[in-house]
């Protein structure tokens, strides 16, 4: 049963919440109203004027939008505006509705903004004092000052130095990211080569049919303790096992030519496994304070270093990422699953390669006969602009 709305002018319905935590409150909350921005009637529907809402507004502004877009010294943008981009990530434009209709269901929350609700805030500052304050980056960036100050420190001391300090800070943040990979799990691992070749010729003059034994057991588990290079989480000397969701992701992860020859092998998880989950992140968990949307924030940050394709002239890239997987072992932690940045599927890595198998049988020996690229164009460079950073200057009084 659907409870009846106060007397209140406007109500957003289910189906015009773009965003998951709109959608959720409407689901918590809601009562029967008519939605003020499609006309539903009798529509479950949030009421516009209630703490909860406005918090989530606020807490959604955070996460899709700088300051820059809707601080008025900054840019020409205002909060207003931000409900008439078109597609909409908050609230859904109705193209038969007037502007004026839908400026006025805006505004019925955002008069309210700045007074409150005030665990959340979308403006750092007032006035001209706004220039004495890095504005709000979006949330959803993952501009973390937490990971960045942790990045310049490793530039300038030893890991272990400043990893008490960093564990304390991230701490708070685990049991966000934490989840459970089930004993039994199959995942894939794949090597370059095989072990063995064989040619067989059938008929005289006719090209010969060649038979391949892949690595398998030992040999495509783990590398040997003080042989293993280094890794996106792993230091050099340290084996952990680097596992993937399918076959082709295995593949992609260790980047071969084409006609090259690969192993691939399954290996199970030998029992319940406790690890940081960096997949995916849930604003409708952390949204209800400023301390809450910089733990969302610290989430997305380390999302991003986990999946951000590195390449191989740039190993150094791997040092925040191979310090994050030291605070997640110390925090009693299993493993870390990632997305791939080369391949369509996850990552799975465990820091102690007895806790999964291989599965006897499983190994197979592929021809790789075709990698493909995704091309980007990037901005030019323009000599007659003015940069705030030119590098190529840098580079050159270096």
């Amino acid at each position: 049963m659907v409870d009846s709305a106060p007397d209140n002018e406007n109500y957003v319905c289910h189906d015009c919440c773009v965003a998951p935590l709109l959608q959720e409150l409407v689901v918590m909350q809601g009562s029967s109203a008519t939605c003020s921005l499609c006309g539903a009637k009798a529509a479950r529907c949030a009421d516009t004027t209630t703490d909860d809402f406005l918090l989530a507004i606020k807490a959604l502004i955070r996460y899709h939008f700088g300051e820059w877009q809707y601080h008025s010294k900054l840019g020409d943008g205002s909060l207003e505006t931000l409900f008439f981009i078109d597609p909409n990530p908050i609230l859904k434009i109705n193209p038969d509705q007037e502007d004026v209709d839908r400026e006025g269901v805006i505004l019925s929350f955002l008069d309210d903004i700045n007074t409150r609700q005030m665990q959340v805030e979308v403006f750092t500052a007032y006035g001209r004092d706004i220039y004495n304050y890095y504005p709000h980056t979006p949330i959803s960036a993952g501009e973390s000052n937490t990971l960045g100050r942790a990045t310049a420190a490793l530039a300038e001391k030893n890991y272990f130095l400043v990893e008490d300090e960093y564990e304390k800070l991230l701490r708070p943040v685990m049991p966000y990211v934490s989840t459970t990979v089930a004993e039994g799990t199959r995942w894939h691992r794949a090597r370059m080569g095989a072990t063995l070749r064989a040619a067989d010729f059938r008929e005289v003059g006719a090209p010969p049919s060649y038979y391949y034994e892949p690595h398998k057991g030992k040999s495509l588990g783990s590398p040997p303790v003080g042989t293993a290079t280094i890794g996106r989480v792993n230091r050099p000397g340290v084996s952990y096992l680097y596992l993937a969701s399918d076959a082709s992701t295995a593949t992609a992860e260790i980047r071969p030519h084409p006609a090259e020859l690969v192993s691939v092998g399954c290996f199970d998880i030998r029992k319940n496994l406790r690890v940081v989950d960096l997949r995916t992140h849930d604003l409708r968990k952390l949204w209800r304070s400023d301390a809450e949307l910089e733990m969302l924030e610290q989430i997305i940050a380390m999302e991003k270093m986990f999946s951000t394709a590195a390449p191989p002239s740039n190993r150094g890239a791997y040092t925040t990422t191979q310090f994050l997987g030291e605070i997640f072992r110390r925090l009693d932690f299993e493993g870390v699953i990632f997305r791939s940045t080369v391949g369509q599927g996850d990552n799975l890595v465990i820091f102690d390669p007895a806790q999964a198998s291989w599965v006897e049988g499983s190994s197979r020996a592929i021809d790789v006969k075709k990698v493909s690229y995704e091309l980007v164009d990037v901005q030019l460079f323009d000599e007659s602009e003015q940069y705030d950073v030119d590098y190529s200057v840098m580079a050159r009084r270096s």
